[in-house]
């Protein structure tokens, strides 16, 4: 597994993403179709309508992208929009300056400019996001606003966005300019599972992840498309979520130890905390068992992440788990390695995965490389410090 999960999951799913990664799905191009073509309708209006978190905003901005290359474009966002903020920022957004300082001018600002650039082909677009959230007052401006007509049709064109059952808000006395010009609606819908996999699996690639099969294989993937329904911004949190815990739960994953026992009393403990250990009885041995019938070097732990290898080093009285005679193995929890009259019970031990599985049934040529690398190593050192007494 991948280290600082945290740090990868805030960069593919958190605040640290890249806002310009788009990973477009069914729907979502489904809804760029959409926008594109009702805003060449003669009524240029369009209502794009879906759950938080379903990816409204995104779209809208992809769309935007492109709108931009043949007409002004202004978005604003809503949430507490009050007409004079409304009116100032799509001004400053259409160029427009200077910004008149009052609410009328303002007006009969934006009403010449749209008309001039509707005159000349490059109606303007203005965007509202979360526009059921927007203050009655803004709403009621948005309403003036979609009355304004040029010579040949209507002045500005519009995209709306908003919750479920966006459509049926603007059916009342207030937004009748909005009903009048038959605005068409998309409903967004939620990803599949293979749209969420691939979804999920390209943010994190993007973000620097490396192995992300390992980091987010196909059932976690399956388990936050349940839990998100499907949605983007679900996706994202619940991923983000999932990687922190991960990170969390191997910071506090319990450190693999062996216990030494003779005739039920215990006489030492190790912890597993390095890559490979030397059991025997030599003075060489990193775990030593002084009993007659184990070899000097009698067998060698190899310690990794996901499992606990086990070989014996063609010891002379041979090395038994679980009471049955081993060459190699791999070692789990409450395991006994049985060495002459001496019990080595094992803790902790990590469950064994299919990658581990391979490199256990590999040949033993790196065992045997790795046994003569530790004798020279060691041999070296009590040569430097035999000189040295």
């Amino acid at each position: 597994m991948q280290k600082h999960l945290t740090t990868l999951a805030d960069r593919a799913f958190g605040e640290r993403a890249d806002a310009s990664l788009i990973v477009a799905y069914e729907s979502h191009q489904d809804a760029l179709r959409f926008l594109s073509s009702a805003l060449s309708q003669p009524n240029g209006i369009a209502l794009l309508q879906g759950p938080g978190g379903s990816g409204k905003s995104t779209i809208v901005r992809e769309q935007l992208a492109w709108s931009r290359r043949a007409a002004p474009v202004a978005l604003v966002d809503g949430v507490h929009l009050s007409p004079r903020q409304f009116l100032q920022s799509v001004l400053e957004q259409f160029g427009v300056a200077p910004v008149p300082l009052h609410d009328e001018q303002m007006l009969q600002a934006l009403n010449k400019f749209a008309v001039q650039k509707k005159s000349s082909g490059q109606a303007p677009v203005i965007v509202v996001d979360n526009v059921d959230r927007a203050t009655p007052s803004a709403l009621r401006l948005l309403n003036w606003l979609a009355a304004l007509e040029a010579q040949d049709g209507f002045a500005l064109r519009f995209v709306l966005t908003g919750r479920e059952a966006l459509s049926a808000s603007f059916r009342n006395d207030s937004t009748r300019s909005i009903t009048r010009r038959n605005a068409a609606t998309y409903s967004l819908n939620p990803m599949s599972v293979r749209e969420a996999t691939l979804y999920l699996r390209t943010r994190l690639l993007a973000a620097g992840g490396a192995r992300i099969e390992k980091v987010l294989p196909l059932d976690t993937c399956e388990q936050l498309h349940q839990a998100s329904l499907g949605w983007p911004g679900a996706l994202n949190m619940f991923a983000f979520e999932r990687l922190q815990q991960t990170e969390e739960k191997q910071d506090s994953k319990p450190v693999p130890r062996i216990i030494v026992s003779s005739d039920g009393e215990t006489i030492a403990e190790y912890e597993l905390t390095e890559r490979k250990y030397v059991i025997g009885r030599g003075d060489l041995a990193d775990i030593i068992i002084e009993d007659s019938y184990v070899s000097k070097m009698h067998a060698m732990l190899q310690v990794y992440r996901n499992a606990i290898v086990l070989h014996d080093l063609n010891s002379t009285n041979g090395t038994r788990v679980n009471s049955v005679e081993i060459q190699k193995t791999v070692l789990r929890s409450s395991d006994i390695i049985t060495l002459g009259g001496h019990r080595l019970k094992i803790e902790n031990a990590p469950v064994i995965g299919s990658e581990m599985d391979a490199k256990v049934r590999a040949a033993d040529t790196l065992t045997l490389q790795n046994l003569a690398d530790i004798r020279r190593l060691r041999a070296q050192h009590t040569i430097a410090a035999l000189k040295h007494k």
